[in-house]
């Protein structure tokens, strides 16, 4: 029987199960009370909230109203930038900065850090942060609007927090929102809301991602969780089951980037990688070069991106690498009133 947690980051959770049903491609779906005109209002309440308080009356009041001791605690992070914090009771933790709704942390239960942060990442609103588990939306790369969209660079607003018994322990949950304004309608005139969960099993690390058309006529989008994760030297990562896929190099040419096959069971680095792989399956392993890897399930994202930004960043390529879920080479359409859904699941598997 597969153990809730692990205290060695190489050993928990050998199984690669992936634990997802099959992808849903019902855009329509209804998501219980997730979507429902309490969130939603909620929703906006915190973010009036937002724009009056500091940062420590922020979280001050957050904590008042969100917080589980123990299991889901506010902070004044990085920057004394709003923060949350999830605790799992074998020890593994994550944090969520509400600027830009980024999950900045990700231990495992032995204090593993997953995660990877740029050294050049600023904590002052000045640009979105570089690393952890940056959103792209609701474009993802170039395009009409500023470069991966405003999701990543807005506060979002946390509108409900839990941590229900499960067979082994309680697992931490936050829901934050980003919901439309005159910001974000000066690059993208449509009324929406996107409710993001993130959730600890143990030490597995888990994302529910919700994009609801609140408007009165359709609107498509692209999106991306921008993951980076830390490795044993870039020569030593290796991203495995990809093979076979169809996949834009656009590291030969970004604007117009040609479609190639991949043929490699196991993709290396040895250069600039910038693979954006059509179609992808709901599963991937980043060989970390420790002997484990980081096994990524997901469901309902269409493609997985593979980054590296090699010597063009010569004071950290060596210590990450970014596999993100993705959709991207099929835009959603969402009619008023319909919603999308995608999931991650994430996990450390020995090798």
């Amino acid at each position: 029987m597969q153990r809730a947690c692990s205290s060695k980051i190489a050993v928990g959770y050998p199984t690669k199960s992936h634990g997802f049903r099959q992808s849903s491609t019902n855009r329509s779906a209804t998501f219980g009370s997730r979507f429902s005109p309490r969130r939603v209002d909620r929703a906006e309440r915190s973010k009036a909230i937002i724009a009056s308080a500091s940062s420590a009356e922020l979280v001050k009041d957050l904590a008042s109203k969100f917080e589980i001791p123990g299991h889901v605690e506010f902070k004044e992070g990085r920057g004394g930038l709003p923060t949350v914090v999830l605790k799992h009771a074998c020890g593994s933790s994550a944090e969520v900065t509400l600027f830009g709704g980024c999950v900045t942390s990700w231990k495992q239960a032995s204090g593993d850090e997953v995660l990877y942060i740029r050294p050049d990442a600023v904590f002052d609103k000045s640009k979105p942060i570089s690393g952890g588990i940056p959103h792209c939306f609701p474009q993802f790369g170039p395009g009409e609007m500023q470069q991966h969209g405003f999701a990543r660079n807005l506060d979002w607003e946390v509108v409900g927090s839990s941590a229900d018994p499960q067979p082994d322990d309680r697992d931490p949950e936050i829901e934050i929102a980003l919901i439309d304004n005159e910001y974000t309608k000066k690059m993208w005139p449509h009324d929406f809301m996107v409710a993001y969960s993130i959730s600890l099993h143990g030490e597995t690390l888990k994302t529910d991602m919700r994009v609801l058309n609140k408007g009165s006529e359709a609107f498509d989008f692209t999106a991306a969780l921008h993951s980076y994760f830390e490795v044993a030297g870039v020569e030593n990562a290796k991203v495995n089951g990809l093979k076979g896929l169809e996949y834009l190099d656009k590291t030969e040419d970004a604007n117009n980037p040609p479609k190639k096959e991949e043929d490699r069971d196991s993709i290396a680095f040895t250069g600039p990688v910038d693979s954006v792989y059509l179609k992808s399956a709901g599963h991937v392993e980043l060989d970390v070069g420790t002997g484990a890897a980081i096994s990524i399930d997901s469901k309902n994202w269409s493609d997985t991106v593979v980054w590296s930004p090699w010597t063009a960043m010569p004071d950290c390529y060596k210590e990450f690498v970014c596999v993100e879920n993705a959709q991207f080479s099929e835009p959603i359409v969402l009619k008023p009133g319909e919603s999308w859904r995608a999931e991650t699941e994430m996990k450390i598997v020995d090798l």
